[in-house]
């Protein structure tokens, strides 16, 4: 009988064991899980309710992936957001939509999700093998040596996660794993992270805590609209987390990074100026209000702080506080259509180990679903 080993018990490593085990039952299916219990990240996601996917188009996802998009297109094809959600629901794991086509499950509880998995696993007799750390792979003998014992393999999947929120096994442990099979390691930076201003209004925390649905944050040629929050350190949520892909990009080439805020992206100059305040304070908060006509000289300079308000950033809260990893296995030695190494064809990889990033939402959840559903299926393909 061959047997297919999958590192990791994340989304990604779950459902490429159910796919390899769905599309070859003969085989026997084994996950190495390096922590006492399955989808320790996962569950954290979407502040403990998991955000499971985004109910979008294709194109939509492509245009939402930063990274190494068109990597994406075959793996989509074969399992997307539409997807993930028939199987849940299929699973008696009833969704629910919300702003921004962002998928929840009903209960809200990020444990529904993982025993919907579990129970599949459990169905298709697929053994999840606990507290085990692969440490090294010996691809000639096609073995894997862990802190237990050795284990013997026909097909190897790697899930094992990037290098964000390491307490939950996400060390960069198959980073390494994927250089011992000769494999590139592109640059590793944080992705989906909050950023850092030295700005007066941060570090006054003139508006500490304040939070905006739906602005307008730009950064060049890019334009994220989606709900903003100021900290402590500068702003957080998701349009803060969406620009750092770009925020980074620009840092490298430079130690300050400009973006702007428009907090009333559906109307004009012209249109704001004609209402009056008790009007802004219904769709801003009063405090924020205040602090604008503090600082500004002129009505003029009041409504453009309302439609650019100028913030710098220099740096990220980087790896430790990312939820996503820039960078890991380069493309280039991935097959798009299988997920199979170029290098070893008994290997396959999927999940936040390859250097494709997408936006938060739902999205890098999806692509892990995707990913690893296609490594399971196209475990023999050549």
């Amino acid at each position: 009988m061959k047997r297919v080993i999958i590192i990791g018990a994340g989304p990604a490593g779950l459902i490429a064991a159910i796919s390899a085990k769905t599309h070859y039952p003969i085989y026997e299916v084994i996950i190495l899980e390096r922590n006492e219990i399955v989808g320790k990240k996962l569950r954290l996601t979407g502040g403990g309710r998991c955000n499971v996917t985004c109910d979008i188009s294709l194109a939509e996802f492509i245009e939402w992936t930063p990274k190494n998009a068109k990597f994406l297109y075959s793996t989509l094809n074969n399992f997307n957001s539409k997807d993930v959600i028939k199987f849940f629901e299929k699973n008696n794991c009833p969704l629910k939509k919300e702003d921004h086509n962002r998928m929840f499950p009903k209960s809200d509880k990020a444990i529904d999700i993982i025993n919907v998995l579990l129970r599949k696993i459990n169905e298709l007799k697929i053994k999840i093998i606990y507290n085990t750390l692969v440490t090294e792979v010996k691809t000639k003998e096609k073995t894997l040596i862990t802190n237990k014992k050795k284990y013997n393999y026909d097909y190897l999947i790697i899930a094992t996660g990037g290098i964000t929120y390491p307490q939950t096994g996400s060390d960069g442990i198959g980073y390494k794993l994927a250089t011992m099979i000769g494999h590139t390691i592109t640059e590793l930076l944080p992705a989906e992270v909050p950023l850092v201003s030295n700005d007066e209004v941060i570090t006054s925390k003139a508006l500490l805590g304040l939070s905006f649905k739906d602005v307008k944050l730009k950064i060049k040629n890019k334009e994220i609209i989606h709900d903003l929050i100021f900290t402590h350190f500068g702003i957080s949520g998701p349009a803060a987390l969406r620009a750092s892909y770009y925020v980074i990009e620009e840092l490298k080439k430079k130690n300050l990074v400009t973006i702007t805020i428009d907090f009333f992206k559906d109307l004009s100059k012209e249109e704001i100026s004609n209402l009056p305040k008790n009007e802004l304070t219904k769709h801003l908060p009063k405090r924020f209000i205040n602090y604008l006509e503090s600082i500004s000289k002129t009505k003029e300079e009041f409504i453009n702080l309302l439609k650019n308000f100028p913030l710098s950033i220099y740096t990220t809260k980087g790896l430790k506080m990312a939820f996503v990893t820039n960078g890991g296995v380069s493309i280039k030695e991935i097959d798009p259509k299988t997920m199979k190494s170029k290098i070893d064809n008994s290997v396959s990889f999927c999940g936040e180990i390859i250097d494709v990033n997408s936006f938060t939402g739902g999205l890098n959840i999806t692509l892990a679903f995707s990913t690893g559903y296609t490594a399971g299926k196209y475990l023999v393909n050549n």
